[in-house]
C-alpha cells in the first residue's frame, strides 16, 4: 500500500509539472498581442510596443519566462493583474473558496440524493419506481444547469424570498446568510449531477447484487438490509466514487455560470472576466488552480479504492 501511494503520488506531481508547461504555453500563444492591446491602438507605435514587450518580458525566450513562471509559482507568486494590478495569488486565495464551497455542497447534496435513489432503483429494477426514479433522473440530467440556474432564480426572487439572496456572503460572517446565498445555486447544480450518481449507483448496484459474495452472505444468515448496503454497496462505491471525484474537479472551475447568474464572486467567474480582458496571468494561475483540484481528487480516488473494495488491494 505503501508503494502504491508513492507511485500514485509520483504520477500525480509528474501530471502536475507537465500540465503546468502546457495552460503555460497555452495561454501565451492564445492569438492578440497583449503588448498592443495595453498599448492601445493609437498608441501602439513600435517604440511603445517594444517598451511593452520588454516590461512584460515578451522579449525574453520562453522557456526562460516559463521557468521563472514556474519558480515563481511554487512560491505562491503568480505575479500582478496586467490590468488591475491586483496581486493575482490574493485574488485567487479570495474566490477559491467561494467556487469550493459551492461545488463540495452541490456535490454533497447530489451524493445524499443519488447513491440512496439509486440503491433504491438497483433493488427493485424492472419494476415501476425504477422505471420512474430512471425517467425523473433523465429529466434532471437533461436539463442545462444555466435553464435550472434562471429557474431557481426566478422561484427565490418570486416565491422563495426568504431562502434568496443575491449576493454571497461568507460563512465567517454570517453562516445563516451564507447558507442562503449558496442553497438555490447548490439545488440547481446539484438536481443535474445527481441524476449522473442515480445512474452510476444502480448500475454498479445491480452488478454487485449479482456476485457470489452476495448469494455466500445470504446463505450465513446475513440479514438482506446488511447485504445490500453494507456487502453490496461497499462493493459498487468504487466506480461511484470516481464519478464523484470527476463531478467535484469538475464542477470547482466549471461553475462559471451558475456564479454569473447567482452573483458569486467565485473562480469561475474571475476566469470568465479575466478571459474577456484578455488578463492571461490571472487565468493561466487561475487554470493550474483548477487543474491541481482534478489533480488531487484523483490521487485521493486512487487512495480509496483499496478501502472500499478489497478485492483491489492485490493489485496494488
Amino acid at each position: 500500500m505503501i508503494l502504491f501511494t508513492v507511485r500514485r503520488f509520483a504520477e500525480a506531481v509528474a501530471v502536475l509539472f507537465v500540465l503546468t508547461f502546457l495552460i503555460y504555453v497555452i495561454g501565451t500563444i492564445v492569438p492578440g498581442d497583449i503588448a498592443q492591446q495595453m498599448a492601445g491602438i493609437e498608441g501602439a507605435t513600435p517604440e511603445r510596443m517594444a517598451e511593452m514587450r520588454a516590461r512584460l518580458g515578451l522579449d525574453r525566450p520562453l522557456m526562460v519566462r516559463y521557468g521563472e513562471w514556474l519558480g515563481n509559482a511554487v512560491r505562491g507568486d503568480f505575479g500582478h493583474s496586467l490590468f488591475t494590478e491586483r496581486n493575482i495569488a490574493a485574488d485567487v486565495r479570495q474566490q477559491f473558496p467561494v467556487s469550493l464551497e459551492v461545488a463540495f455542497l452541490s456535490v454533497l447534496l447530489a451524493v445524499i440524493i443519488g447513491i440512496p435513489l439509486g440503491v433504491y432503483a438497483a433493488v427493485n429494477t424492472g419494476t415501476i419506481v425504477d422505471r420512474v426514479l430512471r425517467g425523473i433522473s433523465l429529466v434532471f440530467f437533461s436539463v442545462p444547469t444555466f435553464v435550472s440556474g434562471v429557474l431557481f432564480v426566478w422561484l427565490g426572487s418570486i416565491v422563495l424570498r426568504s431562502f434568496y439572496t443575491s449576493f454571497y456572503v461568507p460563512f465567517t460572517e454570517d453562516p445563516i446568510a451564507n447558507l442562503r446565498s449558496v442553497m438555490l445555486p447548490c439545488l440547481a447544480i446539484a438536481l443535474p449531477t445527481s441524476a449522473s450518481i442515480i445512474q452510476m449507483t444502480r448500475t454498479t448496484m445491480i452488478a454487485s447484487l449479482q456476485e457470489p459474495f452476495v448469494d455466500t452472505a445470504r446463505v450465513k444468515g446475513a440479514r438482506e438490509s446488511r447485504v445490500r448496503y453494507i456487502h453490496a454497496l461497499r462493493a459498487s462505491l468504487g466506480p461511484v466514487v470516481t464519478l464523484i471525484g470527476l463531478l467535484f474537479g469538475a464542477l470547482v472551475g466549471g461553475l462559471i455560470i451558475v456564479e454569473q447568474i447567482f452573483n458569486l464572486p467565485g473562480l469561475g467567474r474571475g476566469v470568465l472576466l479575466g478571459i474577456a480582458e484578455r488578463d492571461f496571468p490571472y487565468v493561466i494561475a487561475a487554470t493550474l488552480v483548477i487543474a491541481s483540484v482534478y489533480i488531487v481528487v484523483n490521487f485521493m480516488v486512487d487512495l480509496l479504492y483499496p478501502i472500499l473494495d478489497p478485492r483491489q488491494r492485490e493489485q496494488t
